[in-house]
C-alpha cells in the first residue's frame, strides 16, 4: 500500500474540514469550529493502486508559520482552497503557494537531476474553489480560478462540498494521481514517456502514410482527367 500524505490549506470557512469530512464519511456537515490540527485517515483505491492516505486539516489563522512550513515539510501534496463568495480567501492563495514552493526548496527538493538534464521539480498541488451552488454570491469567476492554477502550475476544480460527493472525490484523486506520478521512480517515468513517444510517433506515422497516400490518388485522379480531357479532344478534332 502506497502511503500518501495531503495538507489542505486555505483561509478561514473556505470549507476545508467539511471537505475533509465529505471525502472520508461522504457526509456533509456545514458548521465546524476546530482550532487545532485534525488528521483524517482513510484507504483508497486510484487506477488499481492501493493508498494509505492521510489529509492533514489545520487552522491557518491559528497557527505559526514554523508549524505550518513543518507541516508544508510533511505532506506530499496540497489541497489549496478558496470560496467563490469571498474574494479575499482567493487572493490568499499565492502567497499561499509561495509559501509552500519556498519551504519544499530549502528541503533541496526545488531541483531533481535526470542525467545530463535537469527537471524543475513539481510540488503536487490542486486549487479547489468551493461552494459553486452559491452562484448568486459569486465574487470569483471560474476563469480567474483557471487563470491563477495555471500561473500556480496547479491542477483546478470548481465544486461544492455540499452538493456532490463525486466532485470531492475526484479533486482528491487528481492530487492523489499528482502525488503518485512524483513518487514514481525515474526510469519509470523515462519509460512512460518512451512509451506515450512511440505511440504518438506511430499515429503521426499513420497520418502522414494517410496524407500522402491521399496526395498520390489525387495526382492519379488528375493526370487521369488531364488525358481524358486530352483524349475528348483529340476525338473532336477527328470527327471534325
Amino acid at each position: 500500500m502506497v502511503p500518501v500524505k495531503i495538507l489542505i490549506l486555505g483561509a478561514q470557512n473556505t470549507g476545508k474540514t467539511a471537505l475533509c469530512v465529505r471525502f472520508i464519511t461522504k457526509r456533509f456537515i456545514g458548521e465546524y469550529d476546530h482550532k487545532k490540527e485534525v488528521t483524517y485517515r482513510c484507504s483508497r483505491v486510484v487506477d488499481q493502486e492501493a493508498v494509505d492516505l492521510e489529509i492533514l486539516d489545520i487552522a491557518c489563522k491559528e497557527s505559526s508559520v514554523a508549524s505550518l512550513e513543518s507541516s508544508i515539510r510533511w505532506a506530499d501534496g496540497f489541497l489549496l482552497l478558496y470560496s467563490i463568495t469571498h474574494r479575499l480567501s482567493f487572493l490568499e492563495v499565492p502567497q499561499l503557494k509561495k509559501l509552500i514552493d519556498q519551504t519544499k526548496q530549502s528541503l533541496g527538493r526545488e531541483l531533481i537531476h535526470s542525467l545530463s538534464h535537469t527537471v524543475f521539480f513539481f510540488v503536487p498541488t490542486v486549487l479547489v474553489a468551493n461552494k459553486a451552488d452559491l452562484e448568486i454570491g459569486r465574487e470569483v469567476t471560474t476563469e480567474e480560478g483557471q487563470r491563477l492554477a495555471k500561473d500556480l502550475r496547479c491542477g483546478f476544480r470548481e465544486l461544492s462540498v455540499a452538493e456532490a460527493v463525486s466532485a470531492v472525490e475526484a479533486a482528491v484523486f487528481q492530487l492523489i494521481r499528482l502525488v503518485l506520478d512524483q513518487q514514481r521512480p525515474l526510469p519509470d517515468r523515462r519509460s512512460y514517456m518512451l512509451t506515450v513517444r512511440h505511440a504518438l510517433t506511430r499515429k503521426l506515422t499513420r497520418a502522414l502514410m494517410l496524407l500522402l497516400l491521399l496526395t498520390v490518388i489525387t495526382t492519379d485522379l488528375s493526370g487521369f482527367e488531364e488525358t481524358r480531357q486530352r483524349g475528348t479532344g483529340e476525338d473532336d478534332d477527328n470527327n471534325e
